[in-house]
């Protein structure tokens, strides 16, 4: 795996063009975008999108979302865009939105597992919009991890799941909002949150008035990130709701498990750090600042299996803003809901 550091800030479009050259020959490029680090092969290629899976040992049935740098791609890759998608189009591309739209005849089945639509994003982080411009083609791309565990936002990340198993790596550093974008079906109304991520049920619903919100338990799939199990941690995850007995439960089950003998890892808010002495505590941050609380979430629980914890005792936040989907990765992460 080459590995190709590119200042996000700054991009060099030599090592750019390089990577993009990659995507053109069939090969698998992992880069950041603004949300979390992808998985990228050319999406009007069926053979290289197959690599995706293989790579990532993600299931067939499981859709990807199609990047593009160029809005009029749009056009091409679904034959029904309602004005309604276009007018979010215009409000936050580029940005973390993916719409999900009836799909054209160009887009391979093995992108969308074989339904009638199409799921489509264009990014605003500099190196993956220019990845694709360059590329010249739609870029299919999953999460760059290996399926079901916590997404990658860094390097390194990358490194420690499909080192061996891709072609290049485009190390941009850190990703700025470190949950995926959020999934809308456009395809009939009142039009659906698949999957809330980076832009808010409430800028949406200020964008188009009455929306529906997937539910968790849904165990129909119709667009990338609605497996009822996925961003899981090696350790066993449990996650308590947001209550007032929360703290109070949290301890008693941690209690437990330390006199079993079990390595316990505390995740939390920085207010209740004080309430777990004598734990391994890990904050995502400020209840107050649910920004940073999804930039550190995926990077906590992968730190928490760097140190070979067993059990890890998560309280939930607030499903305001982006709380609501870091409460959505946790659920689908955790093996137990309290």
């Amino acid at each position: 795996m080459r590995v190709l550091k590119i200042n996000c800030r700054r991009p060099a479009l030599k090592n750019i063009k390089i990577a993009a050259q990659s995507i053109r020959k069939g090969k698998l490029v992992a880069f950041p975008t603004e949300t979390v680090y992808g998985l990228g092969a050319d999406a009007l290629n069926a053979a290289a999108v197959s690599k995706i899976f293989k790579a990532k040992g993600r299931p067939l049935n499981d859709p990807l979302i199609v990047h593009i740098a160029d809005k009029e791609d749009i056009f091409r890759l679904s034959k029904d865009v309602p004005g309604e998608a276009a007018e979010l189009m215009k409000i936050f591309w580029p940005g973390p939105l993916t719409l999900v739209l009836k799909k054209s005849g160009i887009v391979p089945d093995i992108v969308s597992s074989g339904l009638d639509t199409v799921a489509v994003r264009m990014p605003s982080n500099p190196i993956a919009f220019n990845l694709i411009k360059y590329a010249l083609t739609p870029v299919a791309a999953p999460s760059a991890n290996l399926f079901g565990r916590p997404s990658p936002t860094c390097a390194q990340h990358v490194i420690d799941d499909l080192e061996g198993k891709i072609d290049i790596l485009i190390d941009g550093g850190k990703t700025d909002i470190g949950v995926e974008s959020t999934v809308i079906d456009m395809t009939h109304k009142p039009f659906r949150v698949l999957r809330p991520g980076g832009i808010s049920v409430k800028e949406l619903k200020d964008a188009l008035g009455e929306i529906e919100i997937n539910s968790v338990n849904d165990n129909i799939i119709c667009s990338p990130g609605m497996l009822k199990h996925h961003y899981s941690p090696q350790a066993r995850l449990l996650l308590f709701e947001r209550s007032g007995e929360q703290i109070k439960e949290m301890r008693k089950m941690a209690l437990e498990f330390k006199k079993q003998g079990k390595k316990v890892g505390i995740m939390t808010t920085s207010e209740n750090q004080k309430e777990f002495r004598g734990f391994k505590i890990k904050a995502i941050g400020s209840e107050d600042d649910l920004k940073t609380c999804a930039f550190n979430l995926f990077s906590v629980l992968r730190s928490f299996d760097t140190e070979k914890t067993d059990i890890i005792i998560a309280g939930g936040i607030e499903t305001t803003g982006l709380g609501l989907a870091v409460m959505d990765r946790l659920r689908r992460a955790s093996s137990k809901r309290c």
